[in-house]
């Protein structure tokens, strides 16, 4: 079997010394899509930002073998609308850490934030004034920014959130292309089901301290639902 790309051992979550998610212990597969839900202030961001390396495990371990790279689009993006940012000044900022001590390689740098640009339909978005996207065409600018870091592995944070449904599909399906194109795992926190829900080959559900990951569609069933959330559906 192969080794998981991303693996918690009996890991407790959270920040300072108080635990959010306790006894984690779970492993995701490379090139999965994985959703991770719960209801509001269950620990969904709190999972993700440890993933990401942004809080560090208050006990057990967080194991990444291949130590790949990752990509993150955050919830909410604060860009002081004072500075004139382009969606192209954006979206290079994901280069960074790539090109910090390569700066002569002005040209590479220019094609990999076009071809980010590109591959998320917001090419013809490079000159614009980031302040003055709409929402759908912020979020595509912010994939891009992710995308340009080249990573493994893509992670979102309530990336449908304030979002109209006919947008949130064509996002949906944005995601789903670079996934195959680029084979890139995909962690997408969400308090909702029924828009990704036929996107994700597994699930993190988050309720009550615990997390629990399985298939998808054995945690989407109504048994399942009602097992860790002990609601119906």
């Amino acid at each position: 079997m192969q080794e998981p790309l991303i693996r918690f051992r009996h890991a407790s979550l959270g920040y300072g010394r108080v635990p959010v998610l306790a006894g984690v212990d779970l492993g995701i597969p490379a090139q999965a899509f994985v959703g991770i839900l719960g209801h509001n202030g269950s620990g969904k961001t709190t999972l993700l930002k440890t993933v990401l390396g942004l809080l560090p495990c208050l006990k057990g371990q967080l194991v990444c073998p291949g130590a790949p790279r990752f990509g993150y689009v955050p919830q909410k993006e604060r860009l002081d609308p004072i500075y004139p940012l382009t969606a192209y000044d954006v979206t290079a900022m994901g280069t960074w850490r790539r090109f910090e001590l390569l700066a002569r390689l002005r040209g590479t740098r220019r094609a990999l934030v076009q071809r980010c640009l590109t591959d998320c339909g917001a090419a013809g978005l490079a000159s614009k004034a980031y302040r003055d996207l709409s929402g759908g065409q912020k979020q595509r600018v912010l994939i891009a920014r992710a995308l340009a870091a080249e990573p493994q592995v893509l992670a979102l944070d309530e990336p449908l959130a304030g979002i109209d449904i006919t947008t949130q599909k064509a996002l949906l399906k944005l995601l789903q292309e670079l996934k195959e194109r680029r084979r890139l795992t995909i962690l997408m926190v969400s308090h909702r089901v029924q828009a990704e829900k036929e996107l994700f080959s597994h699930v993190i559900w988050c309720d009550e301290g615990r997390a629990e990951m399985g298939g998808a569609e054995e945690m989407l069933g109504r048994g399942k639902l009602g097992d860790v959330f002990r609601t119906e559906l």
